[in-house]
Formats: C-alpha cells, sequence, structure tokens
C-alpha cells in the first residue's frame, strides 16, 4: 500500500459518495430529477411529455448505482495495484459514459420516446 494508492482510493470512495447521491437523487424524485440530465433538461414541456420519464429516471438510477459499486471496488484495487487499478476504473467510466453520448439530446432520448 503506498501513498499514491491510497490518495487514489480516496478519490475513487468521494466518487463513488458522489455517484451514490446521484443514485439516491433518482430513485427518491423519479420523474423529477430528470431535470438534471444534460440534454433533456433544456427540452420545453411539450417536448419532455414526449418521453417516458419515469424509464429515463429508472435507467439513470441504475447507471449510478453502478458507478458507485464499481467507484468503491475500484478504491479498494487503489489499495493494492495504485496506478493500475486507477487507470482501468477511467477507461472504464469513460466507455460507459461515452456509449450513450451524443451531439444531439433527441438520439440520446430516442429510446425512450412514448409511441404516439
Amino acid at each position: 500500500m503506498t501513498e499514491a494508492g491510497i490518495q487514489l482510493a480516496i478519490i475513487l470512495a468521494l466518487t463513488g459518495v458522489l455517484f451514490g447521491a446521484f443514485a439516491v437523487i433518482f430513485a427518491v424524485k423519479k420523474e423529477k430529477a430528470c431535470k438534471l440530465i444534460g440534454g433533456f433538461n433544456f427540452f420545453t414541456e411539450a417536448q419532455q411529455a414526449q418521453y417516458d420519464k419515469t424509464a429515463i429516471a429508472k435507467d439513470y438510477q441504475k447507471l449510478f448505482t453502478v458507478w458507485t459499486i464499481g467507484a468503491f471496488v475500484f478504491a479498494l484495487l487503489c489499495l493494492w495495484l495504485d496506478w493500475w487499478a486507477f487507470g482501468a476504473a477511467s477507461i472504464l467510466f469513460l466507455f460507459t459514459l461515452g456509449k450513450d453520448m451524443h451531439i444531439y439530446a433527441e438520439k440520446a432520448f430516442k429510446k425512450y420516446k412514448i409511441k404516439q
């Protein structure tokens, strides 16, 4: 256990706390928490009504829960593997973040569009 490993573990643990807070917000506030989502919050009320906010909130709650667990697991691994674990955590985070990132909000949320 090196000093760098301890510092990296603390950073990941704090990140896990932040992600956990967002998971709780989405679990408690449900549809109201969708206003925190970048892109979705720029839609007008009429546009937001065209999307299933319950499904969006549920998916974001799951995503933040997975990130929370991952951050704490990799924080423990940092105590043993130092930078290797931190790098792996960063790559996995960027991969999960990037897979659903889109330039246009309509594309990002099209799977939640309510069929009319």
